[in-house]
């Protein structure tokens, strides 16, 4: 199992990041492991669809988005690894949690995957971070 937890301090205004967060059409622009996301709202804040990652393979994906909490959770229920993802806004934080079961060949190089996954997790949280800042200075 890959478990880990990133926590990247901001000084911007967290109702932008929450903006930049919740627009999940966006989601490739700042996770760069995810070359496409094809998802449809099947109710009020929860999409379901396909994900195609950088490395050849596609899975399915349930988006669930919590505005009261800034909190999005990402399920990833199939494809080269099964599990969630959650993105929180805080005061003065964005924070990330993962906890996925890599499958079939994939598990062989989890130790790998980690490392990458947590590197392109702390590059997401701040290039979303200074879109914010972007966002923030263009007002």
């Amino acid at each position: 199992m890959i478990r880990f937890s990133v926590s990247k301090e901001m000084n911007c205004d967290p109702s932008i990041v929450w903006e930049i967060v919740k627009n999940v059409n966006s989601f490739p622009k700042y996770w760069h492991g995810t070359r496409e996301l094809n998802i449809k709202e099947i109710r009020k804040n929860v999409y379901e669809g396909t994900i195609r990652f950088v490395f050849p393979t596609s899975g399915k994906v349930r988006i669930s988005i919590y505005d009261n909490e800034r909190k999005i959770i990402i399920e990833y229920l199939d494809g080269p690894f099964t599990g969630r993802s959650v993105i929180k806004v805080e005061n003065r934080a964005i924070i990330s949690e993962w906890e996925v079961n890599m499958k079939g060949f994939y598990k062989l190089f989890e130790k790998w995957n980690k490392k990458h996954f947590k590197e392109g997790t702390i590059n997401a949280l701040e290039r979303i971070i200074t879109e914010a800042n972007k966002n923030l200075s263009s007002r």
